[in-house]
Order: structure tokens, then C-alpha cells, then sequence
């Protein structure tokens, strides 16, 4: 296991599981508000003037609790239609002074008219854009950092296996301790014993050998001695 890996991964993947999260229920939660209202018919009539710089997300609301599905309106520039309806994103945008209806596709700066059964808001929603990018990007950073621990929790050194040699000769392994290898008693003892053996064997050779000249002496002198006293 490399630690670095895994307490980095770990960080990556938290941090941003959270941010994901977070940008994900705001987006959600949008609802329209004096801040991001760009257009209201029942107050700025059926004209209505966009700047390609002022939105990149534009919804269309009813003023009210309508039917989506059966509610009659068209945007067009006199040659193109650029309301898209979307009934089924109703339940998430949908709030109790306004109905949502669907998505204005402009993208050219002009004066585009509105022809509504009813009064209809022209919303601001880049705030919706901007934190689904974040919340995409976010799960994207965090399933590199699940790579990440994966990794880190997969590879690195392996631990060095420990062998015990038991008194009777066979051996043992031992993981996740650390044992110290004691020696044998009957080897220390033998070992010394082979040696002095050795050692003896050197020494007393030349003590066998010794006498031997000397007792040849002595016979020698003994026996000349005897004739001389004969």
C-alpha cells in the first residue's frame, strides 16, 4: 500500500463527492427571481430584445398554475420558432407563481416576438448551467481520486515474510509480527565440541610422539651401561 496514493485519492474523492453534491441540489433549487427575470409580458408587452452576451440558458415560465402541456405560445423572429417545450423538467422548476414551460434557443442578438395565451417571464438561468458543469466536472475529479486509492491500496512493497525455525528442523512462516531468530542450543554446544576435538587432536599428537625418542634413549643407555658394568 502507498500511503501517498491513498491519502491523496481519499482527499480528491471527498472533496469533490462534496462539491458535486452541493452544485447538483442548487441547480435544482433554481427558481425564478427579480435578480434573473430578463423579460415579463404582463410589464415589458410581447417584444422581446436579447444581447447575445446577456444568457447562454434562457427559460420560458407562465405566469401562474398552468397546463404545460395545453398551454398555446410561440417566440419566433417572424421566421423561425425558438420556443422548445419541456413539460417533463416541470416538477423540478415549477413553483407556485410559476409554471415552466421550456427552453428559449437564441443565441443571436435581435427582437424576437412572444404570442402567449397568457402573461409568460423570460428567465435568466445560466446559474443552472454553470453549476451542473461544476457538479460534472466535480464527479469526473472525484472518480480519478477513487483511481487514485484504488491504486495506492493495490500496489507498493509487500511486507518481507518472516521464517521461524522450529527446534525439531521445520520451518514456519510468521506475517504481521516480527520474531527473533534465537540459535539452537545443541548447535552452539557441538559446534565448540567439534573444535576442542580438533584442537585436542592437534595437541596431543605431539605428546605421542615425544616419548618415544625418549624411551629409545633410555633403553639405549641403559643397555651400554650394562655391558660396561659386565
Amino acid at each position: 500500500m502507498k500511503k501517498g496514493l491513498v491519502i491523496a485519492g481519499s482527499i480528491i474523492a471527498g472533496l469533490f463527492m462534496i462539491i458535486a453534491v452541493i452544485t447538483f441540489y442548487s441547480a435544482m433549487d433554481f427558481k425564478p427571481n427579480s435578480q434573473n427575470i430578463m423579460h415579463d409580458t404582463s410589464e415589458n408587452g410581447d417584444s422581446f430584445n436579447f444581447n447575445q452576451d446577456d444568457s447562454y440558458v434562457i427559460y420560458v415560465y407562465a405566469i401562474g398554475d398552468v397546463d404545460c402541456s395545453q398551454f398555446e405560445i410561440s417566440i419566433t423572429d417572424e421566421i423561425y420558432e425558438y420556443f422548445d417545450r419541456n413539460c417533463g423538467d416541470g416538477d423540478l422548476y415549477t413553483t407556485n407563481d410559476y409554471t415552466f414551460l421550456g427552453d428559449l434557443t437564441v443565441d443571436e442578438t435581435g427582437t424576437y416576438e412572444i404570442s402567449a395565451e397568457g402573461d409568460v417571464i423570460i428567465v435568466n438561468a445560466n446559474d443552472v448551467g454553470t453549476d451542473g458543469f461544476i457538479s460534472i466536472a466535480s464527479c469526473g475529479c472525484c472518480l480519478i481520486g477513487l483511481i487514485l486509492l484504488i491504486v495506492g491500496l493495490a500496489t507498493g512493497k509487500s511486507k518481507p515474510q518472516v521464517m521461524m525455525i522450529q527446534p525439531d528442523g521445520t520451518v514456519m512462516a510468521v506475517q504481521g509480527q516480527f520474531v527473533q531468530q534465537q540459535p539452537m542450543s545443541g548447535q552452539i554446544i557441538s559446534q565448540p565440541q567439534q573444535m576442542n576435538a580438533q584442537t585436542q587432536q592437534f595437541v596431543t599428537q605431539p605428546q605421542q610422539n615425544n616419548p618415544q625418542p625418549q624411551e629409545t634413549a633410555l633403553e639405549e643407555y641403559s643397555f651400554e651401561h650394562k655391558n660396561e658394568w659386565e
